[in-house]
């Protein structure tokens, strides 16, 4: 409830929504890591076309979460977390997205992971983040230590969250650790983003603008989609960084994840 410290302040204080402090507790977390960024650019021409006339309807951020974990797929080495002194592997490739969603009178930022994400199709993701967005939601209850943990102070609760982040099974809990978000979603500007996330890889999508790019020595007119890849350079180093980004690229421009036949997902 807001609270208006005196009459004329010009201003009122409200208590930051326990919801939120996860969210605090993970950028405190990030800012540990140490992250190499790729800046790149990529030739959407075909992944427009394909959206554009494909039924049912595909979102672009349906096209890059499935696009990115078929990247995934053929380079295991980034679905990892470092938990202490060991390496995690995932035997499958999970990927949380962003999603903002109405709940309780408010606009809230919900993640929402895309299980077996390299085995769904476009539009099947595209059906996840929709049903994430305008559906009834996640409640995200916790309990148990969790719920301890949570009602600390923040100083504690970090700590601790540090603490049971070292231990393997407990960081295997934690979540997804490929993650995209969308920046294109609040603009139709085009740029880059920095983020900042405790995952050992983050995608994060500009808006697709038109812009002069050569092509057979012309200059002519691309749709042109700007990405950020952020790596946790603790658990990947610069080259497999830039392999991977070159096969998110070839997959991203020539839309090939409309053309193949995922796989059926493991029980």
């Amino acid at each position: 409830m807001a609270v208006r410290p005196s009459a004329g302040a010009g201003f009122t204080l409200a208590p930051i929504p326990r919801e939120r402090r996860p969210v605090l507790d993970r950028l405190a977390g990030a800012s540990r890591r140490f992250q190499v960024h790729a800046l790149v650019e990529l030739d959407v021409t075909q992944a427009s076309s394909r959206i554009a006339r494909t039924t049912p309807r595909v979102s672009w951020t349906g096209f890059l979460v499935a696009t990115v974990a078929r990247a995934v797929a053929l380079h295991p080495e980034v679905n990892t977390r470092r938990a202490g002194s060991h390496i995690l592997s995932f035997d499958r490739v999970d990927v949380g997205a962003t999603v903002e969603r109405h709940w309780q009178g408010r606009t809230v930022l919900d993640v929402v992971v895309v299980t077996d994400a390299d085995h769904q199709s476009c539009a099947e993701v595209t059906d996840v983040l929709h049903r994430a967005k305008y559906g009834p939601g996640q409640p995200h209850r916790v309990g148990g230590v969790t719920d301890q943990i949570v009602r600390l102070p923040g100083p504690l609760r970090r700590a601790a969250i540090r603490a049971a982040g070292s231990r393997p099974g407990v960081a295997a809990r934690f979540g997804p650790a490929v993650g995209v978000t969308s920046i294109g979603m609040f603009s139709d500007g085009w740029g880059w983003a920095i983020p900042l996330a405790p995952l050992t890889l983050v995608l994060t999508v500009g808006a697709v603008v038109d812009r002069a790019v050569v092509r057979d020595g012309q200059v002519v007119a691309r749709p042109m989609l700007p990405l950020t890849l952020s790596f946790d350079h603790a658990v990947i180093d610069g080259a497999p960084a830039a392999r991977f980004t070159e096969t998110l690229r070839a997959l991203v421009e020539s839309a090939a994840a409309f053309d193949d036949a995922p796989a059926p997902s493991q029980p």
